[in-house]
């Protein structure tokens, strides 16, 4: 195990050795500006995250995304430009919560030492408990049917937080005096611009209250997959299945078999996808059941989406679309 360790650690500094060399013949010469590269360098691992300290920086930093484009963060790798991004940063801020452990050997490998703060901004709320439990249909266990939260392997607490804005709210503030620590020439910038972004989050969290009192109660449903409790707990709505049971990994025919069960159990008229789901899987579902109607829901996990530009948009359309479905 030592000598695995050793090896990856040669490994991942001759990549980052190579990246550096990339980097400074190429990419800092195209795209930071004299001025953007006398900013504060920041940078956060998924899109959410990404988008909030942007929010918080302003025009006092740049905040660089390494999971960027339609990336997976369940199965992200990290390229040598990405460990040059990082290890030319002040500060990484992390999702933790076993989401993306990668983030840590970055910083680890990166050489700069206190210079160099990681954030993991799960351990600044109070994580939703991920449990096993038996897939429920209107009251009823169906045998032989099993969701395990834990299939994510992210150990007992949900990553996902960032569909709930009232954590988002605490993540956002604490990332202002972060910043204000790092950079206190900019501190009233940040917390001034924290104040507007926990605005914003406010107007999303009394739009969730509002939608879960229009809900019937026990509301349930099948999704893609399992990247919404927080959000469906702010909304009482519980998951009878889901289609994808590891992301990234393709339905097998018994994911898609239950999923199918569920939604005839429960009479679901729209079928959730996802944008980077399994079309494949989507279109069996559809065509087992006579559905048409297709919804997307966003899991906000990366940077593409047909939906919405940035984190506020594309939580708008989330509720929004579960407003009009679940109400039907």
């Amino acid at each position: 195990m030592q000598m695995k360790g050793v090896l990856g650690t040669l490994v991942f500094a001759l990549l980052l050795g190579a990246g550096i060399a990339l980097f400074s013949k190429t990419s800092m010469t195209t795209t930071l500006s004299p001025t953007s590269a006398s900013r504060l360098q920041l940078c956060a691992t998924i899109s959410p995250l990404a988008d909030w300290v942007r929010e918080v920086a302003g025009e006092d930093a740049d905040v660089y995304c390494l999971v960027n484009g339609s990336k997976d963060p369940h199965h992200f790798e990290p390229s040598p430009q990405d460990a040059v991004r990082v290890t030319t940063s002040r500060a990484l801020f992390s999702i933790g919560l076993d989401l993306d452990e990668w983030a840590d050997k970055l910083v680890q490998n990166s050489g700069r030492g206190e210079k160099l703060v990681l954030f993991e901004t799960g351990e600044w709320i109070t994580p939703r408990k991920l449990e096993f439990h038996e897939i429920t249909i209107q009251g009823a266990p169906k045998p032989g049917v099993k969701v395990e939260d834990e299939h994510h392997h992210h150990g007992n607490g949900d990553p996902h937080y960032w569909h709930d804005p009232k954590r988002a709210i605490v993540v956002v503030a604490r990332v202002a005096a972060e910043l204000s620590k790092i950079d206190p020439a900019h501190k009233i910038g940040y917390e001034q611009r924290a104040m507007k972004c926990g605005l914003k989050l406010t107007a999303l969290d009394e739009r969730i209250e509002a939608v879960a009192k229009k809900l019937p109660a026990n509301k349930q449903i099948v999704t893609f997959h399992d990247a919404y409790g927080y959000l469906f707990e702010r909304l009482h709505v519980n998951v009878a299945a889901v289609v994808q049971v590891s992301p990234g990994v393709e339905p097998s025919l018994k994911d898609c078999a239950e999923a199918i069960h569920a939604m005839r159990a429960i009479k679901q008229t729209v079928v959730f996808t996802e944008p980077a789901g399994s079309d494949l899987a989507i279109e069996k579902i559809g065509k087992e059941l006579g559905i048409k109607r297709m919804e997307i829901l966003d899991p906000l996990d990366n940077e593409a989406s047909p939906v919405g530009k940035n984190y506020f948009e594309r939580m708008t359309h989330n509720i929004n679309t579960l407003e009009k479905t679940l109400i039907e």
